[in-house]
């Protein structure tokens, strides 16, 4: 009996002095709701991390054991669904882990070892089928990448930076062969080959340290030589030459070092220079575009046959700059623009045919209110 009563003495004073753990909330939100906390043990110990979006769904949930994160880890999106699941051991994520496009429907899957990448992952759209195929050793790519669209092979893929020798290739549809590449290290180096969707040769050319270098020949979908282009490390030098179909010369050019003319475009120093013209809609406009070491200055269309613009604008360190103007075939104003920093900013005016001002805009910059006016004078 009177063993029974120290027993039960011990379990009163056991279960009185248990005490629950409790959630210490370390961030919250500016309506004061919980952004991140902590479960936490009656003697400190942090026992997982939590934390939520400011609509009040969570976003991670992390455990913890020895003051590290240790056990089965998940992420969810701000709409309430997993995006991320997986386990870590000693702060390292390790196992299995899935990732998640929608509710229950994962895009990629794979595993860790140690933190790091290892063997195969897969790649799924949201049927569910298998659009590829990606491989790796201690987090660096490793061996063939595949792509796969319908169950037919699109892609292989081994120029990889940790890899010394690989290639890349791509298929139609049909399976038909459309790049090959030779590569080392990760970069572009070796025979470069292209192809037309019936499967004969388009292009031909090698690279070296991922720069162009030698001859470059392009075909016909005949076989009949199109282009011949001469590099050297990057830099066009030697002769260039377009031909058409029946072998007659089209253009030719002789570049010493990046610099001289061809096809109506000017190089200096391997960098386009002076005016570019370009066909727009089968012929039935032109584009001129004006380059200054490399970079775009000016663009300005054309209708077949006119010195008259339709569109005339400038360019500053490959963005719209300044004014931009476009006009009505019959030359009267059809906008008068503003650019800064490829944006439209300022003042900004549209006419209709008759050359009446019928909208103006006041634009301050991206992500800003515009200031319309509408005119009915």
């Amino acid at each position: 009996m009177a063993t029974l009563r120290v027993t039960c003495l011990l379990v009163c004073l056991l279960l009185f002095s248990c005490e629950p753990n409790h959630l210490e909330v370390v961030e919250v939100f500016d309506n004061n709701a919980p952004k991140e906390a902590y479960d936490v043990s009656p003697n400190g110990e942090k026992l997982a991390r939590y934390s939520w979006y400011r609509n009040g769904i969570k976003a991670e949930e992390m455990p913890f054991a020895n003051g590290v994160p240790n056990g089965a880890y998940r992420k969810w999106s701000v709409t309430g669904f997993v995006v991320e699941s997986g386990n870590y051991k000693d702060s390292l994520r390790e196992g299995k882990w899935t990732f998640f496009v929608r509710e229950r429907v994962p895009y990629a899957k794979g595993y860790y070892k140690k933190g790091l990448k290892q063997g195969k992952w897969t790649i799924l759209n949201e049927d569910g089928n298998i659009i590829g195929e990606q491989f790796y050793s201690n987090d660096s790519a490793v061996g063939i990448w595949k792509k796969f669209q319908k169950d037919v092979l699109i892609e292989e893929n081994s120029c990889h930076e940790a890899i010394e020798s690989g290639f890349f290739k791509s298929y139609s549809s049909e399976g038909k062969p459309l790049i090959y590449q030779e590569c080392r290290f990760g970069k572009p180096n070796g025979i470069f080959m292209s192809y037309y969707p019936g499967g004969s040769l388009n292009k031909i050319g090698r690279f070296e340290s991922g720069l162009k270098t030698g001859s470059w020949i392009e075909y016909f979908a005949n076989s009949k030589i199109r282009k011949i282009e001469n590099w050297n490390s990057g830099i066009r030098n030697g002769t260039w030459l377009k031909l058409d179909d029946q072998g007659n010369t089209l253009s030719r050019a002789e570049f010493i070092d990046g610099t001289g003319v061809f096809e109506d475009s000017s190089w200096r120093n391997n960098r386009m220079n002076g005016e570019v013209r370009t066909q727009l809609r089968n012929g039935e406009y032109y584009r001129i575009e004006t380059y200054e070491n490399g970079l775009k200055q000016i663009t300005a269309d054309y209708p077949k046959d006119s010195k008259q613009p339709l569109v005339l604008g400038y360019w500053k360190d490959g963005k719209k700059e300044g004014a931009w103007r476009s006009w009505y075939r019959n030359g009267i104003l059809k906008d008068s623009l503003n650019f800064k920093e490829g944006e439209l900013f300022g003042d900004q005016f549209h006419y209709d045919s008759t050359g009446r001002l019928y909208k103006k805009e006041k634009t301050m910059g991206k992500n800003m209110p515009t200031v319309v006016e509408m005119r009915n004078n």
